[in-house]
């Protein structure tokens, strides 16, 4: 299962890209990070680990790195499968547009399942927004 929210952003790409690339704006966005460390560059393959309030230190890895594109990662939750997050810059129709998604795969999906992924999904819209507001901001 796969949740998504998307907003169109009056910014280029490479205003908003630095959101996700560079920890200190990533705090911006996501404001219970405690720590995010990568054991290297910022590329597909990539691992690291990760420190939310309130959450023990999660170790994960960068799925898909595509500079002004796209930023992808997977972490391992115990008991619950694979939890991607994918955050990507789109251009349509002359416009861009921020997207975060956060799919959770697993043999078999629950309806408590869904409660954990709606509850992963809460804060996007408001991370997309921050993230909107900031990148239109700069220019």
């Amino acid at each position: 299962m796969e949740l998504q929210c998307t907003v169109a952003v009056n910014a280029a790409k490479e205003k908003i890209w630095p959101y996700w690339a560079d920890v200190a704006k990533r705090h911006v966005w996501e404001e219970d990070l405690e720590s995010f460390v990568l054991d290297g560059e910022t590329t597909t393959g990539t691992v690291g680990r990760m420190k939310l309030k309130g959450l023990p230190e999660m170790p994960f890895v960068l799925e898909e790195i595509v500079e002004n594109v796209s930023y992808a990662e997977r972490f391992e939750v115990p008991g619950q499968g694979n939890l991607f997050f994918r955050h990507e810059i789109l251009e349509r129709d002359g416009k861009t547009f921020i997207r975060h998604a956060v799919r959770l795969d697993k043999d078999l999906f629950t309806e408590e399942d869904a409660g954990f992924l709606a509850g992963v999904f809460a804060d996007f819209p408001a991370s997309v927004l921050k993230i909107k507001t900031e990148a239109e901001a700069e220019k």
